[in-house]
């Protein structure tokens, strides 16, 4: 059995031609790729950024303490869902990967309006914006309070 393939009619020159430009092409493409990492552009530079770590309390509230100070910064009560629910989320991926809860997370604000958390040990990266304005603005307080303060 002899297996044939279709010969091309264009030149060793042209289809060589051809070859150097797609890796050309390439090139440029990661070296640009490359480049945006590691002088991020205005756009990526956060204008604000917290690192936050949130511990579950015996009353069924969680205590959210600024891992820089170590301050306790605010203690959320009650439903709180959309807040409990991301934090859930970083839980899961964490469990998923054997780590624990004792790792914090940031939260950062960028000059076009996002928001976004990030879990540095899963790098899973939430943005928040995306969850509507009220939902956002739930973790956007969470990035400004200093002192301690109780919702419900």
């Amino acid at each position: 059995m002899q297996i044939t393939t279709a010969s091309s009619k264009l030149p060793k020159s042209i289809k060589a031609a051809i070859l150097c430009a797609l890796m050309s092409m390439m090139g440029f493409y990661a070296t640009t790729y490359f480049d945006q990492e590691s002088h991020p552009s205005p756009m990526m530079v956060p204008i604000a950024s917290k690192i936050l770590k949130f511990e579950d309390q015996s009353d069924g509230g969680v205590r959210v303490i600024d891992y820089s100070s170590k301050e306790t910064i605010h203690v959320i009560h009650g439903e709180a869902g959309f807040v409990r629910s991301i934090l859930r989320t970083v839980a899961r991926e964490r469990r998923m990967r054997g780590i624990g809860s004792e790792e914090p997370i940031e939260i950062s604000a960028y000059n076009d309006g996002r928001l976004i958390l990030k879990d540095p040990v899963t790098n899973t990266k939430i943005q928040l914006e995306a969850f509507g304005s009220t939902n956002y603005q739930a973790f956007n307080e969470l990035l400004y309070l200093n002192k301690k303060k109780s919702s419900s």
